[in-house]
């Protein structure tokens, strides 16, 4: 080889090198300050993820209840881990021996129950057990009636202290 052809690769490969990795802007360590939500948040995703899990143990149990013959169906009346329990007993209907694609799909939405139910719980969880920010102190009420205050009185020939007030 030519020593020509070397030197296009040798500086390709000198850049590649010397690259440095393009890095964001990091914001300096003293303006990092935990932002938790108020406590007002914590009931009402509470109260969000008990009707997300209700709801979808809702939906399972008249599942079970209409299609008391497909096997595993009598698990979807525990809630939370029912669909877990349905899909490991999951099969044909004795009545449906080549149920095929059913088999499958009643598969994935056992699997897509089963998350719904327990992201609802993780809901629930969160709201009991997260960190919150106290709400804000409420301003003091203004004082009715006289209001007097002292204040520094300072001129080019006197010091002193004065009164200010409103009625």
């Amino acid at each position: 080889m030519t020593r020509s052809r070397f030197v296009p690769l040798g500086l390709a490969t000198a850049l590649a090198l010397a690259a440095s990795g393009a890095r964001a802007e990091e914001p300096p360590a003293d303006d990092v300050t935990p932002r938790y939500p108020p406590t007002s948040v914590r009931w009402k995703l509470v109260a969000g993820g008990a009707a997300v899990t209700g709801a979808a143990y809702g939906v399972s149990a008249l599942c079970a209840a209409n299609w008391p013959e497909v096997p595993g169906s009598d698990a979807l009346q525990i809630p939370v881990v029912g669909p877990w329990v349905s899909l490991a007993q999951n099969d044909c209907a004795a009545d449906d021996p080549d149920c095929g694609f059913t088999l499958y799909f009643r598969g994935f939405l056992l699997i897509v129950d089963g998350l719904v139910q327990a992201g609802g719980m993780g809901l629930v969880g969160e709201g009991l057990f997260m960190t919150t920010e106290a709400d804000e102190p409420a301003p003091p009420p203004p004082v009715e009636g006289l209001r007097v205050r002292p204040v520094p009185v300072v001129t080019a020939h006197s010091t002193g202290v004065g009164l200010v007030g409103s009625f």
